[in-house]
């Protein structure tokens, strides 16, 4: 397991931060990969610092709803920008954020392919 470690400034108690330690979060690669695995990966970083989404919303500069949105896996392939942002946001490093990027590709089909967008939208 990878050791996450939060490089972040302290997270400001108005916004969400829970008091008392959580576990680190399990990076191990699940067996169901795709979208809901990747927001089950993203859900447990977030909570592992006690953040609320509204806080890692502010953090990494996306919006609430794009971080609802992958924790809930509605998204299919999120944006690597947008998982750049957000493991900036999480304060990961190393390992733990490569790990965490990894993940956010493999979310894109369910054999761990990235098929180019207009490929799976037009495929007979």
């Amino acid at each position: 397991m990878t050791q996450v470690v939060h490089t972040g400034p302290p997270l400001p108690r108005y916004l969400g931060q829970v008091s008392g330690a959580a576990p680190a979060p399990d990076t191990t690669t699940p067996a169901d990969e795709g979208p809901a695995s990747f927001g089950r990966l993203l859900r447990s970083h977030r909570t592992s610092l006690g953040a609320t989404q509204r806080l890692l919303a502010a953090r990494s500069t996306v919006s609430v709803r794009a971080i609802r949105d992958l924790e809930h896996g509605r998204v299919d392939r999120p944006r690597r920008d947008t998982v750049r942002l957000i493991a900036a946001g999480l304060g990961l490093s190393g390992q733990a954020r490569a790990d965490f990027e990894r993940a956010a590709e493999r979310s894109a089909t369910a054999d761990g392919t990235s098929a180019p967008v207009a490929h799976r939208l037009f495929r007979p």
